[in-house]
């Protein structure tokens, strides 16, 4: 690639720099100025590619805009809108805590006295939240969630795409002091600290989660009015419910796909097994991206941790998936 090219282009200006001031420091002022226009060059490359991103952009939005609109008529709208009211699963939304509670995002963990905080190749992970799930079960007893506990959620940026890019550590053990990384963290993943409590809501699914597309503006009754109206321009951080998609993507699909090791293709038939296996995924947790923790997902993106109903149930949070979004 053009980009390789310039690169080793500017490795080599390098050595002929430092061989010409070991030589002749005479020379050195006619080697600098050879380091600085292979950079001068990478930098011109560089900034050429971002206006073709842009322009990209630029294309693909106006493409979407000039795309035909999508019409139903009013029997496929009322057809859609009890789809997804007999769909509509129960959430909780995580807000500010007026007192203290153990339930908390960014931070330190108040790990217990059986788990150790999780290491990765490159070190430590990044602690994102935890959450007390009998706290959860006094606001919405999920039958699929143990009654009592805790879980802890931990990030590996190296691990960034795979299933297990998000750790889930769950005990019954009762939490001991704030325990320190055993090595620094990297800054950005340090976050401030978020005591939060729990606010119920309905969660309705996507079209993304759906597998459809229907008009812009329709209007899918009171459930949607809620959610939508949970958040607004606040931070969507969530226990269950349906995830809140930044890509279009059938998540609970792609759960599976990752869960087995293999790639998702959205153009070829899914098999029955597999899609019945896919049903089985819940979403655990959903963090966003929260300016106020100094806490970003790459672009303002989301971290979505699932759960097989059957594995959590009996209180096995080892087989988790994340999925990672951003814009």
């Amino acid at each position: 690639m053009a980009w390789d090219a310039d690169l080793d282009q500017a490795r080599c200006r390098v050595r002929r720099w430092r061989r010409c001031s070991r030589s002749d420091p005479c020379s050195g002022e006619a080697a600098a100025m050879i380091l600085t226009n292979g950079l001068a060059q990478g930098l011109i490359f560089f900034a050429g590619f971002c206006v073709v991103v842009l322009l990209y952009e630029r294309l693909r939005i106006a493409f979407r805009k000039s795309a035909p609109k999508i019409t139903l008529d009013p029997a496929e709208v009322s057809k859609l809108r009890a789809r997804i009211a007999r769909m509509a699963r129960p959430a909780l939304s995580l807000g500010p805590a007026p007192s203290p509670a153990f339930s908390k995002i960014g931070g330190r963990p108040e790990l217990a006295s059986d788990v150790s905080w999780p290491v990765g190749e490159e070190g430590p992970l990044a602690f994102v939240a935890q959450i007390d799930l009998e706290a959860v079960k006094s606001e919405i007893g999920f039958d699929w969630l143990p009654e009592e506990g805790r879980i802890y959620l931990f990030f590996d940026d190296e691990r960034n795409g795979l299933a297990d890019c998000g750790k889930i550590i769950f005990t019954r053990a009762a939490p001991g002091p704030e325990a320190n990384p055993p090595q620094p963290l990297p800054k950005h993943r340090r976050f401030d600290e978020r005591r939060v409590n729990f606010r119920r809501f309905t969660s309705l699914p996507s079209e993304d989660w759906l597998g459809e597309e229907w008009p812009s503006g329709l209007s899918l009754g009171e459930g949607a009015t809620l959610e939508e109206a949970t958040f607004g321009d606040d931070p969507d951080h969530r226990v269950g419910g349906y995830p809140s998609e930044i890509q279009a993507s059938q998540m609970f699909l792609e759960c599976e796909y990752l869960h087995r090791g293999l790639t998702l293709d959205y153009r070829a038939p899914v098999p029955d097994d597999l899609l019945q296996a896919s049903r089985q995924w819940r979403l655990l947790l959903q963090i966003d991206s929260d300016p106020a923790l100094k806490m970003n997902w790459w672009d303002g993106g989301r971290l979505y941790v699932f759960a097989r109903t059957r594995d959590v149930k009996r209180g096995d949070f080892s087989k988790t998936v994340t999925i990672t979004q951003t814009h």
